[in-house]
């Protein structure tokens, strides 16, 4: 990776979110999530504290959608997230 494109990358993470932050750390303990057990693992109730975090994250590049499933609560097929290559080099 470029030098130029590290020091991007550093800045960009050092502007994220508490809350970003904590959804960061919920996928270094807990790999292949949804966005409900994100929100559910962190204690929230409402998939809007976590669901914008997690996209950001996704348009950031520290997150990955690595797949989906059919969501036991609501019958949809959601996202499976994961931490990018990048991000899980930094553990």
């Amino acid at each position: 990776m470029h030098e130029h494109s590290l020091a991007a990358y550093r800045e960009e993470r050092k502007n994220l979110l508490t809350r970003g932050q904590l959804v960061l750390e919920w996928l270094r303990a807990h790999p292949k999530s949804t966005d409900r057990q994100i929100m559910e693992g962190l204690g929230f109730r409402d998939m809007n504290q976590v669901r914008p975090r997690c996209t950001e994250l996704v348009e950031k590049g520290l997150l990955v959608e690595v797949g989906e499933l059919r969501c036991p609560v609501t019958g949809k097929t959601v996202r499976i997230l994961d931490l990018s290559m990048d991000e899980r080099g930094r553990a």
